[in-house]
């Protein structure tokens, strides 16, 4: 979920909670990453002001609130606190970190396998908890499904209603998603969710909606008269769903059924007999054959023993909801590189290896290869641009070939380091992966007391996942630069923590992986400074990686970069071995100097010097006329250099520019740039136009 900056017209504090960023706006309000007095994140959402003064939309946001206490924590973002009454009415809910389903799906393509029949198995249990509490979501869609560390959460009952109202004259929805009967405008049940739950399970196996697209009548014709496009779905899944998507409710499963069916072993298990159409949906009957009742707070032993009963019937979902959703990264336009070694010699070179006992580092070897899937933003961009522009879609597709670090930034990331580990074995390449997920590492954001504990499993689950095959980890950009303490990061905490949850990092990685190269955050030239960094470096273990990188958040040349990374190895080297904080440039550094490697991904013309003065230039944001650099490679002619590697998409923004004027628009360029991390292809096309070497 990308946060966004506040802006000008937004409060900085409501309630007790402080804000500390936009996380999305929707047709009822706005959402915001929001911090509690402990420190804790959460999600904060106010109703949109042109909304105050309206009495019965206050009515609908108090049943929202009415509704989501009502509802188990099970697979959704609890209501934490509230305040309707309040000059701008919020609610506070469980901030889910983790993008959308359909974002994910957008950037990764379909679920398969088993992560496609976890996220179905987390969306029945989010629906069991919602219709037991006697809530009908009626907007169950891939943007309301957050993928979460711990699994897929069902979030936003901003139209929920309660089950018993009478919502007959209300057509509320997502029209791609709408059951017949919201359609119709017919009385709409748990079925309705049921119906909505086939719609995103089928989008999720094919990245399109059942019904298709197109004007909203015509969605809406689909939905009440044509059978579903199901493609992407298999077997009992695919059973289930058509089941889900029955235009009648009554002959739709009720999501224990799902829940049950989904939970087997078996996987010729007979789905469960439709009612007959005349029979309505039948009412929550007795507590033994109704969905448990979320446990009150003062109830123990009555909470215990829905607890027990939860666990009996649900235990299967809940370990594949948490254990295997994930994205799997689909192999066609999968790319291999080969790149040559250093040579022996011993000048410009480095020392040749022995074939009969290859080095652990795989960037130290011979014969290297990277191993790729071509980058999807950039295949993306050309196959849009074919028609109109086939230059410029050449371009995109000769970028997009070029090996690149493979981002782990994600809560659920093991299925794709797995699929990536078999593409890359069977292609005989080396897999370059960029982990970017420290709670505050490189944001510099708060991050609540269990993140870090949460993140220490997420690595070693990586670890697992690349096993004893060759690969290469950059580790946690800007987490050396953006320390806790320090000027530029007001965090709270200490150095030495960091040092410390890097370093357990590093040996998470490396421990029984002889073959995984780890390297860290070792900045730039300039800044925050050759001997700050030394000194960091050591704290953070850098004698148990395998070197640093260097260049990531720059654009410095090849051979500047180079240069500071030999200055930096140097001074690591000094101050390990005379146990000071300084180093003096004639002091000897002995042996023992660390490897580094370079990031070439966006230094083909080197640094960028404006020709107008700016109160802050912001030389290192979007700036340009820059284009991509030297390709990956292990032949770098510098003993201490091991790789130059593609670590920074080429195509990506730094954000928004402003340098040091007012509003959003870089002055520079004239236009409002996308946030941080977003894919901006006018601007990949410019590094890619301006690529030293060309693109061939």
């Amino acid at each position: 979920m990308t946060l966004e900056a506040l802006r000008d017209g937004d409060p900085r504090r409501v309630g007790r909670y402080a804000l500390l960023g936009r996380l999305g706006e929707g047709g009822m309000g706005v959402v915001y990453l929001g911090e509690d007095q402990s420190g804790g994140q959460v999600a904060v959402k106010l109703i949109h002001a042109r909304m105050d003064a309206d009495p019965e939309f206050r009515r609908r946001f108090a049943r929202e609130v009415a509704a989501a206490r009502r509802v188990a924590r099970f697979c959704t973002a609890p209501v934490l606190d509230a305040d309707v009454g309040a000059e701008v009415a919020y609610l506070v809910t469980e901030y889910v970190e983790g993008p959308s389903l359909a974002d994910a799906v957008r950037e990764s393509g379909p679920l398969k396998g088993s992560a496609l029949d976890g996220l179905a198995a987390a969306m029945a249990m989010a629906l069991r908890a919602i219709h037991g509490a006697g809530v009908v979501h009626r907007d169950l869609k891939p943007s309301n499904v957050l993928l979460s560390q711990v699994g897929p959460k069902v979030i936003d009952f901003g139209i929920a209603r309660l089950a018993e109202s009478e919502m007959s004259s209300a057509v509320v929805g997502t029209p791609s998603y709408m059951s017949p009967e919201q359609v119709s405008g017919s009385r709409v049940g748990p079925a309705s969710d049921i119906f909505s739950w086939g719609c995103t399970v089928a989008f999720a196996a094919s990245g399109v909606s059942p019904f298709g697209s197109g004007t909203v009548p015509a969605v809406l014709l689909r939905v009440v008269n044509e059978a579903p496009d199901l493609r992407g779905l298999s077997g009992p899944l695919l059973d289930l769903v058509t089941a889900s998507l029955a235009k009648s409710p009554a002959a739709r499963p009720t999501a224990q059924e799902l829940m049950d069916h989904l939970s087997t072993a078996d996987p010729s298990a007979v789905l469960p007999a439709p009612r007959p159409p005349s029979v309505p949906p039948p009412a929550p009957g007795p507590a033994s054959t109704r969905p448990p009742a979320p446990p009150e707070e003062t109830g123990e032993r009555t909470a215990g023993n829905r607890r027990t009963r939860l666990l009996a019937a649900g235990v299967a979902v809940v370990v594949a909801a948490g254990i295997t959703t994930a994205l799997l990264w689909n192999r066609q336009d999968a790319t291999v590189h080969p790149v040559t070694s250093g040579t022996s010699g011993t000048t410009g070179g480095r020392a040749s290896t022995s074939a009969s006992v290859p080095p652990a580092n795989p960037l130290r070897r011979d014969g290297v290869t990277f191993y790729s899937e071509k980058e999807k933003a950039a295949a993306r961009q050309a196959a849009v641009w074919q028609k109109d522009r086939p230059a410029d879609a050449a371009l995109m597709d000769r970028l997009a070939a070029v090996p690149h670090a493979i981002r782990l930034n994600q809560p659920e990331v093991r299925a794709t380091v797995e699929a990536t580990m078999t593409a890359a074995r069977e292609a005989g390449g080396v897999p370059v992966f960029l982990i970017n997920r420290m709670p505050g590492g490189g944001d510099c954001l708060p991050a609540g007391p269990g993140d870090l504990a949460a993140y220490k499993e997420w690595v070693n689950g990586v670890a697992r996942q690349i096993g004893d095959h060759e690969a290469v980890v950059i580790l946690e950009p800007s987490s050396l630069v953006n320390l806790p303490g320090t000027k530029d990061c007001k965090l709270a905490g200490t150095a030495e923590q960091r040092y410390r949850d890097l370093r357990d990092a590093v040996r998470s990685l490396k421990t029984g992986h002889a073959r995984t190269a780890v390297y860290l955050d070792g900045s730039q030239d300039l800044y925050p400074g050759t001997e700050i960094m030394a000194e960091r470096l050591i704290g953070a273990g850098i004698d148990e990686a395998d070197g640093f990188f260097v260049n990531t958040a720059s654009h410095q040349s090849t051979t500047k970069a180079v240069e500071y990374g030999k200055s930096l190895s140097a001074c690591i080297a000094v101050m390990r071995r005379t146990g000071g904080t300084g180093c003096p440039k004639d002091a000897d550094p002995g042996a023992g100097l660390p490897h580094f490697v370079v990031d070439t991904a966006r230094n083909g013309k080197g640094p960028w010097s404006p020709t107008k003065t700016y109160a802050d230039p912001q030389t290192w944001c979007n700036p340009p006329g820059r284009g991509v650099g030297e390709r990956p490679t292990t032949d770098t002619g510098e003993e201490l250099a091991d790789a130059y590697l593609w670590i920074t998409r080429a195509g990506s923004s730094s954000g928004r520019c402003r340098r040091g004027t007012n509003g959003d628009k870089d002055p520079e360029r004239g236009v409002v740039a996308p946030a941080n991390g977003e894919w901006w292809p006018e601007l990949a096309l410019e590094r890619a136009k301006n690529a030293e070497p060309p693109l061939r």
